[in-house]
């Protein structure tokens, strides 16, 4: 492995056993509950991921020539995934392993060779793929903070203390 990817490498695996640590004893009626009707539920977010991941795995491993080069062809990745959040959890977990697996697998000088995310949506600008290794986990993260947000809004929508930070004294109830 190179030295070079270790620290983001160990950002992504870091990530990843904390989010998939916050879903633990997920009730059923939380998977798709939404505090307004306009917003996501941890259901679509988990699917989002799932799609997310398997463009990441599919860009490391093939560079520019992913699959997934336009805006229709994600449409119809996206399409293709139904809304299960087991099976998505599930899924979601194999390609994370394969997408760290893929990092162990390259180096750095390796990653820089590529450009990957090139046109997918419209006025979209090609990225280095070293960039993608850190993007993984700053998404995962960015959407494992939503969650812990809907599952604290539930809770305490249901007269329970929140289940992340229930006393936080920097955020007075």
């Amino acid at each position: 492995m190179d030295e070079a990817l270790q620290l983001v490498i160990e950002m992504n695996e870091w990530t990843w056993k904390r989010f998939k640590d916050d879903l633990q004893d997920i009730a059923p009626e939380e998977i798709d509950w939404r505090p307004l009707p306009q917003a996501n539920t941890i259901n679509t977010i988990i699917k989002h991921l799932r799609v997310e991941a398997e463009w990441y795995v599919a860009s490391l491993d093939h560079g520019e020539q992913s699959p997934y080069q336009d805006t229709a062809s994600v449409q119809r990745l996206t399409d293709a995934i139904p809304l299960d959040f087991e099976r998505n959890l599930k899924e979601l977990e194999a390609l994370y392993t394969l997408f760290i697996e893929a990092l162990r697998k390259t180096t750095l000088n390796d990653l820089q060779q590529h450009t990957v995310l090139a046109q997918v949506f419209p006025g979209g600008a090609p990225h280095p793929a070293s960039l993608l290794s850190f993007r993984q986990a700053v998404h995962l993260a960015s959407h494992w903070g939503q969650i812990r947000t809907i599952r604290n809004l539930y809770r305490t929508t249901r007269g329970a203390p929140g289940r992340f930070f229930p006393h936080n004294p920097t955020f007075p109830a």
